[in-house]
């Protein structure tokens, strides 16, 4: 069986990582299809070393960018890929453009999402998927089936993410002495009317005291932020431990906040984005969504008493539990369409 996997962005680069694995073991191949956007590609040749990478289409960080190149070019440098390299079936993360070129080949396409908000691509997704998985945040109907999680469980599960806390000594931090912060670029879409560069704006008003990591979308505007702050380079060697031991995560962005706030980890989510997703985590007491001129004086607060008392690995077992595995998830839906055709 041959796959495609198509990713588009650097929160999406694991989702698939578990399943792809298991894929290729099992003597399917697997081909990783990527976008060129700032770091995505040595994310990508990072994670999925050994696999068949291609790269196609560029985004170049503007919203104009967003619509010309990464979606109208791309559809086409898609559609000429994809018709000379026939593959079985395609995955992918909100990729519509992706879904519509193998509908147009009468391939099955798997999409997954967790952003009803966009809207127009949300219905985009439902005309050309084959199938369109949902947390149950949207109504289950035709082609949209709903799991019991949110997409980063595939990887940040405890059956399959332990934290190392040898990751922390490459930068010499200390477990649980020091606040994790993501500012995103707001180049994209689903961002384009969010002010550029929030963190940035109460940056200045911590504690001098307190120790930061900042990971940085956008390198050019490391000046706006604390000298103290300990800027990350990408691609980071085991983020997800160097979250998981953090005391606190602060992202303009709502996927790692979801992020931090699945590994335990009381999360500040500072975006103008209000989201259904994050509605999941934010009624558990781990996720907070804070305006951004409120989130300094409410770190101590939230980073004493978001976890409501339960211990980080009790509240990650607790999700375990109450959530599907969704890498099986993936490899089961695969599985069925390609071995009966059953797409109901």
């Amino acid at each position: 069986m041959k796959i495609a996997i198509d990713i588009g962005h650097p929160a999406h680069v694991n989702f698939f990582k578990v399943a792809a694995n298991r894929f290729r073991d099992e003597g399917h191949e697997v081909t990783i299809i990527y976008l060129d956007r700032g770091v995505l590609p040595s994310i990508v040749e990072n994670e999925y070393s050994g696999f068949q990478l291609v790269r196609i289409g560029k985004h170049r960080g503007s919203k104009l960018s967003v619509i010309i190149d990464a979606n109208i070019k791309r559809f086409f440098q898609l559609a000429k890929y994809l018709y000379n390299n026939r593959f079985d079936i395609g995955l992918g993360v909100g990729s519509f453009n992706f879904g519509a070129v193998l509908k147009l080949l009468s391939l099955p396409n798997i999409q997954f999402d967790d952003d009803p908000e966009r809207g127009i691509n949300t219905i985009l997704e439902k005309l050309t998927a084959t199938q369109l998985f949902f947390p149950p945040i949207i109504e289950n109907f035709g082609n949209i089936r709903n799991f019991k999680a949110l997409k980063e469980w595939a990887y940040l599960s405890p059956k399959y993410f332990t934290p190392n806390v040898k990751a922390l000594d490459e930068y010499g931090l200390r477990e649980k002495e020091y606040v994790f912060v993501r500012e995103i670029s707001t180049g994209s879409l689903n961002y384009s009317m969010q002010r550029a560069n929030i963190i940035a704006t109460f940056a200045r008003k911590f504690n001098k005291n307190e120790n930061v990591v900042l990971s940085l979308e956008s390198k050019k505007k490391a000046g706006y932020y604390p000298d103290k702050w300990q800027i990350l380079e990408e691609p980071i060697n085991d983020i997800h431990s160097i979250i998981y031991y953090s005391k606190l995560v602060i992202s303009s962005g709502d996927s790692m906040a979801r992020e931090g706030a699945m590994l335990g980890v009381p999360s500040i989510y500072c975006g103008y984005r209000v989201m259904k997703a994050n509605s999941i985590l934010e009624n558990k007491n781990m996720l907070f969504h804070i305006k951004p001129e409120e989130v300094v004086i409410r770190t101590e607060s939230i980073a004493k008493a978001g976890n409501s008392g339960i211990s980080q690995g009790n509240f990650r077992n607790m999700l375990m539990n109450e959530w599907v595995d969704v890498s099986d998830l993936i490899y089961d839906a695969v599985m069925k369409i390609m071995n009966n055709g059953n797409t109901n």
